[in-house]
């Protein structure tokens, strides 16, 4: 069952979050040969992600790092959405490990 969080991205500014993996015993998770991916959309079923994450995994630790540039906070056209992050481990298989809202704040400085 994937965690769930909310965000809060601020347009304009770059955004950045690092998700730490951990078992039931509460110890990091190797997820080394593990790839992610995350996307924000303005609803589930929309047909194209509002933003796709730069996902880099950080397996030996656990931790699985999401960033949107700034480029790509301004260019959200969305107040708000929802988000999720997947990991696909070495044999094929697919966890969501992270789920949640999300509100962009606007921005005033450009």
């Amino acid at each position: 069952m994937a965690a769930k969080a909310d965000i809060r991205i601020d347009a304009g500014a770059t955004y950045q979050m690092a998700l730490t993996c951990l078992d039931t015993n509460g110890a990091a998770l190797d997820l080394t040969g593990y790839a992610g991916a995350a996307q924000v959309r303005g609803q589930y079923a929309d047909p194209s992600p509002a933003a796709v994450f730069a996902v880099t995994v950080d397996g030996p630790n656990g931790i699985v790092n999401l960033t949107l540039s700034a480029a790509q906070t301004t260019a959200l056209a969305i107040a708000q959405g929802v988000w999720d992050c997947k990991v696909t481990g070495p044999s094929g298989v697919v966890t969501r490990v992270c789920e949640g809202k999300v509100t962009v704040s606007p921005e005033v400085t450009q």
